[in-house]
């Protein structure tokens, strides 16, 4: 086994997430991406013949497991005027005589707790020979990311893995780091020699993105199959959040149509609602998920994209094709004339909202988006009761809470307030009463969490706030 050991002279870390430029970004890259070891091990080795056997062997082994600060303190830095040395001006800039000067936005700078990473290879079992190169390239790698990141870097094998939370890669997972291939070692060597031979930009080279999912430390491990998020969109305009049935009936309808187009069948009965014997889901369905801006106190509430979501023991390859039919639909008739898979792998444009992290965070303690409605016909006066959230709960596939707040009105920041018409899905007629909740479990739940009888169009739909009762929202 191989321990990368990377400890931050600092305590600070500032890189770009999208390896194209550290300005302009709008978060720092956490956890360090294995690519730019890889990068700085060819630099540390004067770029070195690309066929070098201890390069090769390092950058051909898998995405390593990373033990890092699940959530360091992020920094945004304040831009500042420096000098130009190729903008002459009729003025003095900083005593510079005939310059001016150019704006730097320097990004932003991440503060870990511990400034001690571990990228940790449990399969790589270097030769005496490889290990010995790997340490003297390692030795001489002054920094990573940007130059004031100044690091020491020590490559070690060791017994037993390291201590502390720890990404994992995970097909599963939310967190979406740059790691390398065997591939990468002649590009970075070429990129070397030209900028040695040249001093070429490094924009001449495009970034290599090798992205890998990991799951965040404070994700659980899955222990059975709770149903998942198939697809995550984002629209080219927001919504207004009171659209929200509007919005899940659009997209499920375009998804219908697509499957119908693609397979030349009717979709299973999990995903359309008929025939939910044979759903094999165990009487749940599909659900739409309109995705709000909320949890803010600047947040507009307005719906920035769409998920779909598939419940536990359906067949996978049905489960594929409505995938499948899902990514085929590239806009919503009426609603927003482009749609788009979410890529919250760029950071530049990628929207919280979307960010299955938004909504995927284990928490003990979560709040209403849009309102529940009620499972039963008792009039929209009648007063809903802490064993109405219960057993909407167990209905929805989680534990019943241990203590719940009801309100009228949303309890987190940019929540939607819906009026009984608003709850109903198009053409239909709504007799059944609703309410905005907060509840809280004994143990921390993953989400989606969704509830009430509407929850095949989103609403119910939940985020996660700070685990007291009554505490502030998670932002």
């Amino acid at each position: 086994m191989l321990a990368v050991e990377i400890e931050l002279l600092l305590g600070t870390y500032r890189a770009d997430p999208t390896g194209d430029a550290v300005t302009n970004q709008a978060v720092c890259e956490w956890p360090p991406a294995p690519a730019r070891i890889l990068a700085a091990l060819i630099d540390a080795g004067g770029g070195s013949r690309r066929n070098r056997p201890d390069l090769i062997a390092f950058a051909s082994e898998g995405a390593p497991i990373i033990y890092a600060d699940p959530d360091p303190q992020q920094q945004p830095l304040h831009g500042r005027y420096v000098v130009d040395p190729l903008k002459k001006s009729n003025k003095t800039h900083m005593e510079y005589l005939a310059r001016g000067g150019t704006l730097v936005r320097p990004g932003v700078r991440s503060a870990p707790r511990d400034r001690k990473i571990v990228l940790f290879y449990p399969r790589f079992n270097p030769s005496d020979d490889l290990l010995s190169a790997l340490q003297y390239r390692a030795a001489r790698i002054g920094y990573l990311g940007c130059a004031d990141s100044p690091v020491t870097v020590t490559i070690n094998k060791v017994t037993e893995p390291p201590t502390g939370p720890a990404f994992i890669p995970d097909p599963e997972g939310s967190v979406f780091v740059n790691t390398h291939t065997a591939g990468h070692v002649a590009v970075w060597c070429t990129a070397f020699d030209a900028w040695a031979k040249e001093g070429v930009n490094r924009r001449r080279f495009p970034a290599l993105r090798h992205q890998t999912s990991y799951r965040h430390p404070d994700d659980p491990a899955p222990e059975e199959d709770q149903g998942r998020v198939l697809v995550w969109f984002q629209f080219a305009d927001t919504v207004l959040g009171r659209r929200v049935a509007t919005v899940a009936q659009t997209f499920k309808g375009a998804v219908y149509a697509r499957y119908q187009e693609l397979y030349e069948a009717t979709p299973p009965g999990w995903f359309h609602g008929h025939n939910i014997s044979q759903s094999g889901g165990e009487w749940q369905l599909a659900r739409i998920l309109p995705l709000p801006n909320v949890g803010h106190p600047y947040s507009d509430s307005r719906i920035h994209g769409v998920a779909l979501w598939v419940p536990p023991g359906v067949n996978e390859m049905d489960a594929r094709r409505i995938g499948e039919a899902a990514r085929a639909v590239d806009h919503l008739t009426g609603i927003t004339d482009g749609l788009a898979l979410a890529d919250h792998r760029d950071q530049r444009r990628s929207v919280w909202a979307t960010n299955p992290r938004r909504w995927t965070s284990p928490s003990r303690q979560w709040a209403s988006v849009f309102p529940a409605v009620s499972d039963r016909h008792h009039g929209p006066r009648r007063r809903l009761t802490v064993d109405d959230i219960a057993r909407w709960c167990r209905q929805a596939g989680i534990p019943a809470p241990i203590a719940v707040r009801l309100s009228r009105k949303p309890l987190i920041s940019g929540g939607i307030d819906l009026s009984r018409p608003e709850t109903a899905r198009p053409g239909h007629t709504q007799t059944r009463p609703w309410t905005h909740f907060e509840i809280f479990f004994e143990e921390k739940i993953r989400g989606p969490v969704v509830i009430g009888a509407a929850r095949s169009y989103g609403l119910g739909l939940c985020a996660p706030v700070d685990e007291s009762i009554g505490g502030k929202e998670r932002v």
